[in-house]
């Protein structure tokens, strides 16, 4: 009787697989799936949309960095601090790495860097930016990745002692000094001789630092330095690898993540968000007006530094490029609603993080201070098919020239008629050729 039964099931059991095989075949939208997997691409694995993170990358493990480690006379004796960094990203960015540099050549140890908030005298001019009433100075893990720092110097130059923390200490041993200030005559393009450095230090210490109690050891307080070390001067490897030491913290990571996969589904744009540049994409743009830490007076003659030359420039560009989204970066969000009504004209749809970030997205979003906000649109531009920015903006050039690492060969050409400079992937308007100059001393 069982066998009986069980016989006359089999037909039933492969006419239903039978049946749901012709669904899978041609009942499913595969092309929907396609889409999916091609829109996000984000895993192999099982990683939740929280959990994702497309910007991740593992600790530099460079050789390049590692031969100009070893090439280096070490000093135990000689400790170096890298607390006074402090402005927007770009400035933060470039100062810790030019610490980083300058210990290494110097053959010292090195505290881990901190920084210093943007605090609410800064804010004079932006009553509706919130005020910080003077925030203490934060680990470098207001903005990085701090294991990851640590890993890759470990890494990649495993002579440079990495102290963690050191308490406040007066000693005649102790003082600060701004490197640049070693070496006269310094050109717009950086230092002529930064292999000089070892040198015109020791020879520094020896007139300066007081001879007393020579068993403690020296500390340098380095001072921010921004666009003076010429990142070429170590060779092609490690000037496209050394950036890579700092990475921004997870959260934020995870937040411009997200922000791209909602900007995906939104506007039912397909992109593979593992690629470097995403192109077909969206257009990417930094909105340089309404910045309370904008240097407002410094570029107060700068025809780009005003939303009327921005937004035309932006709106032209984007049509140009028959891109249909345009992702803005802006201090200001009245400002970027007034260019998502002027984009209708151009059948442009205008978005930012603020509007793509819902529920708890938006609160995450909401529990970061200012500065560290400004890393999700940092990356989410990386990204974007075409980018535009601003030339008196370290932010804008922080991110054109992150981008440029993508173009072999690397190129890029500055109309000094029209201001603008452009490599093919980024444009940046209002461009002096001393900005071009300087970028060289601006690690990607």
């Amino acid at each position: 009787m069982q066998c009986t039964q069980l016989i006359s099931r089999r037909p039933f059991v492969f006419g239903g697989i039978s049946l749901f095989l012709i669904w899978l075949f041609f009942g499913v939208d595969h092309q929907a799936i396609r889409d999916r997997v091609q829109k996000w691409n984000i895993s192999s694995g099982a990683m939740s949309v929280k959990e994702a993170d497309v910007f991740d990358f593992p600790p530099v493990d460079s050789q390049a960095m590692r031969d100009m480690c070893s090439s280096v006379e070490w000093n135990s004796s000689l400790i170096f601090t890298c607390d006074n960094n402090h402005g927007g990203i770009g400035h933060i960015r470039n100062s810790i790495l030019n610490c980083v540099r300058y210990a290494i050549g110097a053959g010292g140890s090195l505290v881990l860097p901190s920084i210093a908030p943007r605090g609410h005298d800064e804010l004079d001019d932006a009553p509706h930016v919130e005020r910080r009433h003077g925030m203490p100075r934060q680990g470098i893990e207001y903005m990085f990745d701090k294991n990851h720092f640590a890993d890759s110097l470990r890494k990649s130059c495993p002579e440079l002692v990495l102290i963690r923390h050191m308490e406040p200490v007066e000693t005649p041993r102790r003082r600060g000094l701004l490197p640049e200030s070693l070496f006269p005559d310094i050109p717009i393009t950086g230092l002529k001789q930064p292999e000089e450095w070892p040198i015109r230090l020791k020879a520094w210490i020896e007139s300066y630092m007081s001879k007393e109690n020579q068993k403690e050891p020296i500390i340098i307080d380095l001072e921010q330095s921004f666009l003076h070390y010429p990142i070429n001067s170590d060779g092609h490897d490690v000037a496209h690898t050394f950036g890579n030491i700092l990475k921004f913290r997870p959260d934020t990571r995870r937040l411009a993540t997200r922000t791209l996969m909602k900007l995906s589904n939104w506007y039912d744009l397909p992109m593979n968000l593992s690629e470097p540049i995403i192109n077909p994409s969206f257009f990417g743009a930094h909105l340089e007006t309404a910045s309370p830490f904008t240097q407002s007076k410094r570029h107060s003659d700068v025809k780009y530094s005003h939303y009327e030359a921005q937004s035309t420039a932006y709106l032209k560009q984007a049509f140009s490029a028959k891109t249909q989204i345009m992702y803005i970066a802006s201090g200001d969000l009245g400002e970027a609603h007034k260019i998502g009504l002027e984009a209708t004209e151009y059948n442009i749809a205008v978005t930012h993080k603020e509007d793509l970030l819902k529920e708890e997205d938006a609160d995450e979003l909401e529990r970061l201070n200012w500065d560290q906000r400004a890393l999700v649109d940092y990356l989410v531009l990386t990204k974007s098919q075409e980018f535009a920015g601003v030339g008196h903006s370290s932010f804008s050039w922080n991110i054109a020239l992150k981008r440029h690492e993508e173009i072999d060969p690397i190129s890029g050409t500055l109309e000094e008629h029209t201001e603008t400079w452009s490599d093919g992937l980024s444009t940046l308007y209002g461009v002096r050729k001393s900005y071009v100059q300087s970028s060289g001393c601006m690690w990607a």
